[in-house]
């Protein structure tokens, strides 16, 4: 039994760092912190309140253990005794099920109060960390000021354990205080991935709470993004963001950056003028047989337009695609693409058009599945280059043009 909960533990430890690693590609291969190494997260709790009991408001983390209820109603032990084990919300029995996620979440929140004590008093008329503090005066009374808040830097806790996503209510929890997100505890049919007990009929409500409270920062914040949001949707947020690092497309050059300063790396370093575009204006180029990869780029400094050629079984697969992140206002093209036979003229040319061009932010040798032409075999030119023409517009003028 101890063997099974090993391999369950190192299973889910696995799925985790395989979930980082996945969020943290770019900055893996970007090598911006000597070696690649992930930069471990962390996000702000608004709220510290919630890391105290409800009865007393006293720190949890000093109160330890920490029990619910079958509501998910949470109390420190000494409350609990004091309450004869009864809720005081629900009147449900408390104190036999420990809340184990909240243990460790009330020591992995690191509060600056906590390193300064000396400053305390100062802090809080200042209110250097968010807001004041719950105390208690001469004569005991409790005064509530302002929402405090505290830095998590181990995020991993509002992940679900069974499938490393983000957790989102509901939250539930069996009795030994392991805890699901819903969608596992229906795939788990009910049964604790840890200790097989009975899971899905008790909810996490403080944990629920916790989740909501904790904002973090785009992931692309050290490049500049300064956006924040509650956890779990920074993701969604991410390869949107305009400052997701683009990678350069020409062959043997490992530079990245933003796609501005990507852009004018490239006409430095690498750009052919022969192989400039003007949008609206068709350009007619010969791609070398020996070249997978055509980069053209918009005059002045412009964006990377990328073609690629892959050898499949029914003939080539062409693709176009812009180098840039899939923010709003940034490469949003259309083109149309013909290739034509020298020898044929217009009787043997065929066209691919695309209403919207994909945006990618590096290049990837991986065949596509779709959004491209295929040349079959017998349209192939034997000569060692292909006659491609291609006009590009923005999106914007066409959209424009139909107002």
């Amino acid at each position: 039994m101890a063997g099974e909960a090993s391999s369950s533990r190192q299973k889910r430890q696995r799925l985790k760092r395989q979930r980082l690693k996945r969020q943290r590609l770019v900055e893996e291969e970007e090598g911006e912190n000597g070696g690649g190494d992930v930069v471990a997260r962390s996000g702000t709790l608004l709220n510290l309140d919630l890391l105290d009991c409800p009865v007393c408001f006293d720190s949890l983390k000093k109160t330890k253990p920490i029990f619910r209820c079958d509501s998910g109603h949470v109390a420190c032990s000494s409350c609990c005794t004091k309450m004869m084990n009864i809720c005081p919300s629900c009147r449900h029995p408390i104190g036999e099920f420990r809340c184990s996620i909240m243990e460790k979440l009330v020591e992995a929140i690191v509060v600056q109060r906590e390193e300064e004590e000396d400053k305390e008093e100062e802090e809080e008329e200042e209110g250097e960390n968010g807001g004041g503090t719950r105390t208690k005066n001469v004569d005991g009374d409790v005064v509530i000021s302002e929402a405090r808040s505290g830095t998590l830097f181990d995020l991993n806790l509002l992940d679900c354990p069974v499938c490393s996503n983000a957790l989102t209510s509901p939250i539930f929890q069996c009795d030994n205080g392991h805890i699901a997100c819903s969608s596992c505890c229906i795939k788990l049919r009910y049964r604790c991935h840890s200790c097989n007990f009975p899971i899905g009929n008790y909810r996490c409500r403080r944990m629920e709470k916790v989740v909501k409270a904790v904002i973090v920062s785009c992931p692309n914040a050290k490049h500049g993004c300064t956006e924040t949001f509650s956890y779990g949707k920074e993701l969604v947020h991410e390869k949107n963001c305009s400052f997701y690092l683009c990678y350069c497309p020409a062959p043997n050059c490992n530079y990245s950056g933003l796609y501005k300063d990507l852009y004018i790396h490239y006409k430095s370093n690498h750009m052919d003028i022969e192989n400039q575009f003007v949008c609206g204006r068709p350009l007619c180029t010969m791609w070398p047989i020996s070249e997978k990869v055509f980069v053209l780029q918009e005059s002045a400094a412009g964006p990377l337009v990328v073609l690629q050629r892959f050898n499949e079984p029914g003939g080539w697969y062409v693709t176009v695609n812009c180098i840039a992140p899939c923010a709003p206002g940034v490469g949003e093209f259309s083109f149309d693409l013909s290739y034509s036979m020298p020898a044929g003229g217009d009787k043997h040319t065929m066209t691919f058009q695309s209403s919207e061009m994909n945006r990618i932010h590096k290049v990837s040798f991986q065949s596509p599945e779709e959004d491209f032409m295929l040349i079959p075999h017998y349209f192939q030119d034997p000569r060692n280059s292909l006659k491609m023409t291609i006009c590009i517009d923005h999106l914007q003028e066409d959209e424009d043009l139909e107002e």
